[in-house]
C-alpha cells in the first residue's frame, strides 16, 4: 500500500517514538508488511529518539509551536504529503517540548541528609550468675541525653526437667535506691529482650539484677 493519503501514513512518528499503544503497534507493524511508503517514513526517523537526547534546551523550546505550513493545492497527493509531514513534526516537536519542559522542571535539588547519631553505649557486660541456673543475660547501659536506655537480652538453655520461671529486672542506683523495671514468665529454650528508659544517667546506676519475682532472690548481677 502506498497512497500517500492513507490512514496510517501520519503513524511513522508516533511508532518510533513508542507513542502508540499495544494494539495500534501490531495494526502498525502488520500494515509496514504491505507498504513500503510507510516502512521507507520509519526507516528516516529510526536514529530520531537518539537525535532528542542531544537537542539542547533552546532549540528544543523553540521548536514546541511548530511553524505554520504555506498553503499548496497543487495537488491532492502534495496537499496529503505535506498534512502528513505536518503531522509527524508536530508529534516530533511535541517530544522534543516534553523534553524541554522536563529539563525545565528537573531544577537540581541538594537534599541533606541528617544520619542519627550512633549509640553511646557507656557499659556492656555478661551478667554472672549467682546460683547455678539455665539462665544467662548480657545487659547494656546506652546514654539517652540525661537518661539511660537499659537493654537486656536473656537466654533460657534447654534442661532434662521442665520449669518455668518468673523473674524481674531490678536496676540499683548509686544511693541504693531499687527500681523494679519489669517481670516476666520464662522456660526452656526461650530468648527475651527488655528494652526500657530510666530518668537518670548512666553513671548513677551501680548494679542491674535479674531475680526469682517471688522471693527476690538474685539469679543474674552485673555491677555498672
Amino acid at each position: 500500500m502506498t497512497d500517500l493519503a492513507d490512514e496510517y501514513s501520519t503513524w511513522d512518528a508516533a511508532y518510533v517514538l513508542g507513542s502508540l499503544d499495544a494494539a495500534e503497534r501490531r495494526e502498525y507493524e502488520a500494515h509496514l508488511l504491505d507498504c513500503p511508503h510507510c516502512r521507507e517514513a520509519v526507516a528516516e526517523l529510526a536514529g530520531m529518539p537518539g537525535m532528542l537526547g542531544l537537542v539542547d534546551r533552546e532549540t528544543a523550546l523553540s521548536m514546541v509551536e511548530p511553524p505554520s505550513p504555506t498553503p499548496d493545492l497543487v495537488s491532492l497527493a502534495g496537499a496529503a504529503e505535506r498534512r502528513r509531514k505536518r503531522r509527524r513534526f508536530t508529534t516530533i516537536a511535541g517530544a522534543v517540548g516534553a523534553a524541554a519542559a522536563a529539563a525545565v522542571i528537573a531544577v537540581p535539588v541538594t537534599v541533606q541528609v541528617t544520619r542519627p547519631p550512633a549509640e553511646q553505649v557507656v557499659a556492656e557486660q555478661q551478667m554472672r550468675a549467682q546460683a547455678q541456673t539455665p539462665v544467662s543475660a548480657q545487659v547494656r547501659l546506652i546514654r539517652d541525653g540525661d537518661r539511660t536506655r537499659l537493654v537486656m537480652t536473656c537466654s533460657y538453655g534447654q534442661s532434662d526437667y521442665g520449669y518455668t520461671a518468673n523473674l524481674a529486672l531490678v536496676v540499683t542506683a548509686s544511693d541504693g535506691q531499687r527500681t523494679e523495671l519489669d517481670r516476666w514468665p520464662a522456660g526452656p529454650g526461650t530468648e527475651l529482650t527488655i528494652d526500657r528508659t530510666i530518668d537518670a544517667a548512666p553513671e548513677s546506676i551501680d548494679r542491674v539484677e535479674i531475680t526469682w519475682a517471688d522471693s527476690g532472690r538474685t539469679v543474674l548481677v552485673a555491677d555498672m
